[in-house]
């Protein structure tokens, strides 16, 4: 028997969530509920995650020969599409507390009201309940990440490398410290947290592809469902696009599903450090980003305050509160406990408020424009002294004693008062000097060195082939 494709399964799921009264409310907050996600990560769709497990394994049940062909082509797009419609997390509450007070049981009467007779001794034979509940929330994280998550990721990436290679040679002060340090191009500064976020982003390609599932019964050795036959669960998972794990107990083990919210988390960290940067460089005194996502304050119509980064920001602590609850819940007492269940179900929070951070994020790089007369205006305040590094690095090389401590101390105060380059405070203080030694060091100073010395601008290492190469490091779509 040909079984269905679990991409078009899952587009029937999706599609159940324009019917009317299906409570979409996702974990989390109600204020930040990205709509794009809701058919996937939505209350009510809940039950179709695990109404779509119990389905693929009737499925396996049929081609693997256990069902008899008459019953299996019962199984067929039209059934499926009705238990999807019909089925809701909302109706399996109600009879659990009404009826069966157990979630699974209640699910399993429910769609039994839904299918042909002949197929009741099918539903869930041999199974666990979190059998179905593990496998649900791998097969959610996978394809609420594929379908939403990922071609977001896609989106920021592209908008974050054309502002890369905008401002590939643009210059700026680097900063260390919030302190002026030594000069940099603007695609320099963006190039590597751009890095760091298709790093995470690509590490997240694969996390999501290695959730396990399971089919392996209460205890996880799987003798219910040996009864049947060999290599069912293996079959049932690869039909569904799900690895098998080697060894489980009655829950899958917790390390695939942490590592893949791990990463996520991480993505969300590195939005956090672009909204920081961005909200720094805004700030009034240093002026040399803008957003027009900015909105007006409520108390000084002249502010433009830098809400979206701060939003891209802020949310990275609610991201890493709700890791936290995927932390607190990896160890199980035995083959199995209850404690943790209710903890499981908010998992998804994450994928919720990290999409919004890249929401976040995405109106902040399509709105930034690059004040590049405000970025030479804040380098030139301290220009001149930018290239001390360079300087002292170079007496130094030279065998000078305490080269750190002479250009600190007696050339960059000098060229600080006087307002001259630190090459033209040095042939100063050589004029003065009867230091043999250094005046020997001076002469020999090649004269790219004293170059750069007179041009500090252009003391920038390879801040601007850093940031063309990383323009084009595109995370693949």
């Amino acid at each position: 028997m040909k079984h269905m494709h679990v991409e078009t399964a899952v587009q029937l799921l999706t599609v159940t969530s324009r019917l009317r009264s299906r409570n979409l409310q996702m974990p989390g907050d109600p204020h930040y509920q990205p709509a794009q996600l809701q058919p996937y990560l939505g209350y009510d769709q809940r039950a179709g995650w695990l109404v779509l497990v119990e389905w693929f394994w009737m499925q396996a049940l049929a081609c693997g020969g256990v069902m008899p062909e008459s019953h299996a082509r019962l199984l067929t797009e039209n059934l499926l599409r009705e238990l999807l419609a019909k089925i809701t997390m909302a109706k399996v509450a109600k009879l659990e507390r009404a009826k069966t007070n157990h979630d699974i049981l209640a699910l399993l009467e429910l769609m039994r009201r839904i299918l042909p007779s002949q197929l009741h001794r099918w539903l869930h034979l041999g199974l666990t309940s979190y059998d179905i509940i593990c496998t649900a929330y791998a097969l959610q994280a996978r394809f609420a990440f594929f379908h939403i998550f990922r071609p977001k990721l896609v989106e920021v990436d592209i908008l974050w490398r054309s502002r890369i290679r905008e401002n590939a040679d643009v210059l700026q002060i680097g900063r260390t410290h919030l302190q002026d340090a030594l000069p940099i191009t603007v695609g320099a500064w963006l190039a590597p947290l751009h890095n760091r976020f298709v790093n995470t982003a690509r590490r997240a390609d694969t996390l999501a592809c290695e959730i396990p599932g399971k089919f392996s019964g209460a205890v996880g050795t799987g003798a219910a469902i040996r009864v049947f036959g060999e290599g069912l669960e293996s079959f049932a998972l690869s039909i569904l696009g799900l690895p098998a794990p080697r060894l489980s107990t009655q829950i899958v083990q917790p390390e695939g599903l942490e590592r893949f919210y791990n990463e996520i988390m991480l993505i969300s960290a590195v939005l956090a450090n672009l909204g920081d940067d961005v909200r720094h460089l805004q700030a009034s005194a240093i002026r040399e980003v803008m957003s027009e996502s900015s909105t007006s304050s409520t108390i000084s119509s002249k502010d433009a305050n830098p809400i979206f980064a701060e939003q891209a920001d802020g949310m990275h602590v609610s991201v890493r509160l709700a890791f936290m609850a995927v932390v607190e819940t990896l160890n199980s007492t035995l083959q199995r406990d209850l404690r943790f269940s209710n903890v499981m179900r908010s998992f998804t929070e994450i994928i919720v408020l990290t999409y919004k951070q890249l929401q976040s994020a995405e109106r902040v790089l399509k709105t930034l424009e690059v004040n590049k007369i405000r970025c030479q205006e804040n380098f030139w305040r301290i220009g001149k002294l930018t290239a001390a590094e360079l300087l002292h690095l170079t007496l130094q090389k030279e065998g000078y004693p305490n080269a750190h401590r002479f250009v600190n101390k007696r050339i960059v105060p000098a060229a600080r008062e006087s307002g001259n380059y630190l090459c033209i405070e040095m042939g100063r203080f050589m004029r003065r000097s009867r230091n043999a030694c250094l005046k020997q060091i001076w002469r020999k100073t090649p004269g790219e060195i004293r170059y750069l010395l007179a041009n500090p601008n252009e003391y920038i290492g390879d801040a601007v082939k850093i940031a063309r190469a990383e323009a084009e490091n595109a995370l693949a779509a």
